[in-house]
């Protein structure tokens, strides 16, 4: 098919009404489908039958299924030359693959990406291009490779080097293709090698099999072109002429790498059609914009996500409590660094750092992620809120806003008795610091049962949830576990706390679970047994029964007081009774 257009005609002309497209493929200037919508040479057809893009003005059809302004590139579909041989060593059916895209040359065969490929046993193929009049060979270009098979098993899948398949590269500048076969003796291979085979192939694109041997004699192979504008031979010479191609503005061009001619590209910091007047516009407005949407994008998703955390968290109930400061998460960033870390509670790491506005620190615990931890959160969260004594951590606020939920809470600079009791560097406390230090801390369990309007059992006081400050005040904390009870209930029906501090019976009272922290605190021992997690309770109430415990209870204290501390002790149950009626046993026990 023709064209009415010149060049210069094509290049300035409005192209909006032209399609732009076909399966799929889109077709830009020069390229262009109809006529005045592409440059000499540069035709496309469309086969709106199958929907397939064909290059025009071909010597047959060559379907394309790529083409690129940016890189000046085409990928087109070429057939598979061959020659069929039958019991008479005689050739018997042939066909050479001959293609001439067209008569422009504006195509190229790339040399970049594609090679020759020669498929069969005792075979010589080879590709001519460009018929060459004045010398001695009918074409300019000569390329091929030799192939043989000893038998049937010689040739081997994925290998192409001479046995059963070769291949070569190929010269630039071949604007046609014919293959050729020399005639060998096939008559003992036929069974395996019926045929002789040769192809350009995109070498990306292609492994041998040994099936390959009796290829499809419809078989195409996808093949590369490079494509320029040959109206001149270089840019110098092209800018002279009224059929420029590069006519937008903030454009240049560039000689082109596979034979004569030139490519349009745009310049640095541009991009689109150079080809077509104002095709190339800035990428840096462009990119601002597309950044600004993709920041309020990811903005609103952030949003969503932080509500919906803030939902997960116990947010809805946690809000209602006036008492809490919520923060927000970028205020608590700075605080949960690896290096701020200082130790774990019951459902959580611990960090100590300043807020903005403080100079006291904080302790901040970020909770362990677990979905079902998170009626524990809010449970925590709702208890502290009520409960303000000065042997009991003050709870500061929380943030609901990230996946794992956080608590803010007063620094207690000493730790935990735990750590002061069994650590290496343990600090050395004397009787009269001991029995501070379980007084103040009975007084802390005794306001949560008795001097708040809904009692609260801890369920898992232990020296590891007893904090020391720096006056080794102590501090109840980690109420994770803690349940709010009425006055009528005597226990929950959960089992909660740590073996070795627990009631035998499951009862959830502090009162009870103090009584093996008094215990490790007048004797250094750890209470949990690993044979046995009721040993030491049962041991302690046994020794507590007999009036006996002067015979272990003045070990390992640190100090030099050696009299029974029995006699001292045996008092302090008395400080945190409660309104509850509890059993003998349990009245026993400390």
């Amino acid at each position: 098919m023709a064209s009415n257009a010149t060049p210069g005609d094509a290049s300035s002309k409005n192209t909006s009404g032209c399609p732009d497209s076909c399966g799929g493929i889109s077709i830009h200037y020069p390229f262009g489908i109809g006529s005045g919508c592409f440059r000499d040479g540069f035709e496309i057809t469309c086969d709106h039958s199958t929907n397939t893009p064909f290059l025009a003005g071909t010597t047959r059809p060559v379907p394309m299924n790529l083409l690129s302004i940016t890189t000046a590139e085409a990928r087109v579909m070429l057939p598979v030359a061959w020659a069929c041989f039958n019991t008479s060593d005689k050739v018997y059916a042939y066909s050479d693959g001959d293609v001439h895209f067209n008569s422009d040359e504006v195509y190229r065969i790339s040399n970049g990406h594609n090679q020759l490929v020669v498929i069969g046993c005792n075979t010589l193929g080879y590709t001519r291009s460009q018929r060459d009049q004045g010398s001695d060979y009918t074409y300019a270009d000569y390329t091929g490779c030799m192939c043989y098979c000893n038998d049937s098993r010689s040739a081997i899948d994925g290998a192409c080097a001479g046995v059963g398949c070769c291949h070569v590269d190929i010269p630039p500048g071949l604007t046609d293709n014919r293959m050729s076969f020399e005639e060998y003796t096939h008559k003992t291979r036929l069974g395996y090698s019926p045929c002789d085979y040769a192809f350009l192939v995109d070498r990306d694109n292609y492994t041998f099999h040994t099936a390959d041997l009796k290829m499809d004699l419809d078989t195409t192979m996808p093949v590369w072109l490079d494509w320029a504008i040959r109206d001149n031979v270089t840019c110098d010479e092209a800018k002279a002429s009224q059929s420029y191609a590069c006519v937008s503005t903030n454009s240049m061009c560039r000689d082109s790498s596979n034979g004569p001619g030139y490519v349009c590209n745009c310049s640095k910091g541009y991009q689109g059609n150079p080809y077509v007047a104002g095709g190339c516009t800035g990428t840096i407005g462009g990119l601002f914009i597309i950044v600004i949407v993709i920041f309020f994008v990811l903005l609103g998703k952030e949003k969503r996500k932080m509500k919906e955390f803030f939902r997960k968290n116990g947010g809805p109930i946690i809000e209602k409590v006036n008492k809490i400061k919520l923060f927000k998460k970028e205020e608590l960033e700075p605080i949960l660094k690896k290096s701020n870390r200082i130790g774990q509670g019951g459902f959580g790491e611990i960090y100590m750092g300043y807020l903005s506005d403080e100079i006291r620190p904080v302790a901040v615990k970020k909770a362990k992620f677990d979905v079902k931890l998170v009626d524990q959160f809010a449970n925590e969260v709702i208890i502290q809120s009520r409960v303000l004594h000065k042997n009991i951590v003050n709870l500061i606020g929380c943030c609901l806003e990230v996946d794992v939920p956080i608590l803010v809470y007063e620094y207690v600079s000493n730790g935990s008795l735990d750590n002061i009791l069994h650590d290496s560097n343990r600090v050395s406390l004397d009787l009269d610091l001991r029995l501070k230090i379980a007084a103040q801390s009975a007084r802390g369990l005794a306001y949560m049962h008795s001097e708040i309007t809904t009692p609260i059992l801890h369920g898992d006081v232990k020296p590891a949830n007893i904090l020391l400050d720096e006056n080794f005040v102590p501090k109840i904390s980690d109420f994770g576990t803690s349940r709010m009870i009425t006055i009528e209930d005597h226990y929950t029906s959960t089992i909660i706390g740590n073996w070795g501090y627990m009631d035998p019976e499951y009862a959830q009272t502090g009162l009870y679970t103090r009584g093996p922290s008094k215990k490790e605190l007048k004797t250094n021992h750890i209470q949990i047994a690993h044979i046995n997690h009721r040993v030491s309770i049962h041991y302690y109430m046994h020794m507590n029964n007999k009036n006996a415990m002067h015979q272990c209870n003045c070990t390992n204290t640190y100090a030099d007081y050696t009299g029974s501390i029995y006699s001292s002790t045996v008092s302090l149950p008395s400080m945190v009774h409660t309104r509850w009626r509890y059993s003998g046993c349990r009245d026993s026990v400390g």
